[in-house]
């Protein structure tokens, strides 16, 4: 447990860094979604997909919580290992579903209204969005050990303190994707029960 708090104490610049692009990726979502026309219509099409994936399921909100968990936690725990790759695919990763929930908050408000907005997104997003940026910011800090890891081979000095420090990152992994798995499956059961029911016609 001590080392995990240590951990995360250690990081906090990966998640104020991770915060800071999703909060980009929203409001280029929301106020010049034209010029990321092509990117948010084909994830559309692919939550369209999803959606209709469940609409002949017997229990339609039991699909629908397998669904969103599956998704939310397979992607996230994904992002976190793809993070090894110079930490490169957190970053589009928290831009892109940024963009995506920028865009539907503003077409939602738009067409319907800002309560309607907030009904659709805020009960489970409250805990869904910030289990995504945990899991980016922990894809983004296994990047920044992968990158010290490269460097230290013309710096055989810091050798020993990378091995450490990437021994105390991979001791933490079990914990992270329980508390991922956890939040995250909560988030769903919210979106596919209260949210479900908040928004039905």
């Amino acid at each position: 447990m001590n080392n995990l708090m240590r951990q995360f104490a250690g990081m906090k610049h990966y998640f104020i860094a991770s915060a800071l692009v999703f909060i980009t990726g929203i409001i280029l979502g929301a106020g010049f979604s034209d010029q990321f026309q092509t990117y948010i219509e084909a994830q559309m099409k692919g939550l369209e997909q999803l959606s209709q994936s469940i609409a002949n399921k017997p229990n339609q909100q039991w699909a629908l919580f397998w669904l969103i968990f599956w998704n939310n936690t397979s992607k996230s725990i994904l992002i976190i290992g793809l993070g090894a790759f110079f930490g490169v695919l957190p970053l589009f990763f928290l831009l892109g579903n940024g963009l995506l929930l920028g865009y539907v908050m503003a077409a939602s408000a738009q067409k319907e209204s800002l309560l309607y907005m907030v009904k659709g997104i805020l009960p489970h997003g409250i805990i869904e969005i910030p289990a995504i940026i945990f899991a980016c910011a922990i894809g983004l800090r296994l990047g920044a050990l992968v990158i010290r890891s490269i460097i230290s081979v013309i710096s055989p000095a810091r050798v020993t303190k990378n091995k450490e420090d990437f021994r105390a990152f991979l001791k933490i992994l079990l914990p992270v994707i329980i508390i991922l798995v956890v939040s995250l499956s909560a988030a769903a059961l919210i979106e596919s029960t209260f949210t479900y029911w908040l928004m039905k016609p």
